[in-house]
């Protein structure tokens, strides 16, 4: 039996109209609530739960651990502030939400997490954070890092260049390119010096496919999100 299941979802499959068409999940952007909810129900469709844990995120490296008791009742309500989740709480939800940003999603035994790294975030560490917290075997974790903005549209500015080497060193050369940085890539690198082996990339660039995914930077900000969706496989638990 698979340990969990997971997706990324895209612009695609939604109600959403206009600049949030069709499956935005974000929250007070402008786009009618109706259509979020509509559009949040169909990705519970999808994955095939209705109970969902998701953060008001930062670009930090806090990571939250939780449960069926912290299961979100209505979309719209207040959240708290972090940009990562652990659970071992089967048929519940963890959800991260990008739009340029990376989503990373990680299942270890009996154990999965959802990270959001923005470049704040990654030269912080949160997906090695991700890894030690989740208390399991780095060899037996699998990895998805999803669709995000690739090396070839992800024009920085020297300060995320020098973030990256104060957080790498020389291992961060390779994903430099003169004005340009390649975060998937740095992420995987940190995973795998996390002792993470099984790892998947996506090599969809959120700018590039702009027409396909939400991308900050194409659209100067005015667009939905796509999230990462994880679940651990089991026997609901409730609060």
């Amino acid at each position: 039996m698979e340990v969990s299941r997971h997706l990324f979802t895209s612009r695609a499959g939604g109600v959403s109209a206009g600049d949030w068409a069709s499956l935005n999940l974000r929250r007070n952007c402008g786009d009618d609530p109706a259509n979020v909810r509509e559009n949040f129900r169909r990705v519970g469709e999808m994955i095939g739960c209705s109970r969902f844990v998701f953060l008001s995120q930062q670009h930090t490296d806090r990571i939250l651990h939780v449960d069926a008791r912290d299961a979100v009742t209505d979309i719209f309500q207040p959240l708290r502030e972090a940009d990562g989740l652990i659970t071992r709480t089967p048929e519940l939800a963890l959800m991260v939400f990008s739009a340029d940003c990376v989503p990373i999603l990680l299942e270890g035994d009996g154990v999965i997490s959802a990270v959001h790294a923005g470049w704040r975030g990654t030269v912080k560490g949160i997906a090695a954070k991700a890894v030690r917290e989740m208390e399991c075997p780095p060899e037996r974790i699998r990895a998805w890092i999803g669709p995000s903005i690739g090396v070839c549209c992800y024009q920085v500015g020297n300060e995320v260049r020098e973030a990256m080497r104060k957080c790498l060193g020389r291992e961060a050369e390779p994903f430099i390119d003169l004005d340009k940085v390649d975060l998937k890539g740095f992420n995987r690198r940190l995973l795998e010096l996390s002792g993470v082996k099984n790892i998947e990339v996506s090599p969809i660039c959120t700018m590039c496919s702009h027409e396909a995914y939400w991308s900050h930077r194409y659209t100067a900000g005015k667009r939905g999100v796509q999230a990462g969706v994880i679940v651990l496989n089991g026997r609901e638990e409730r609060a």
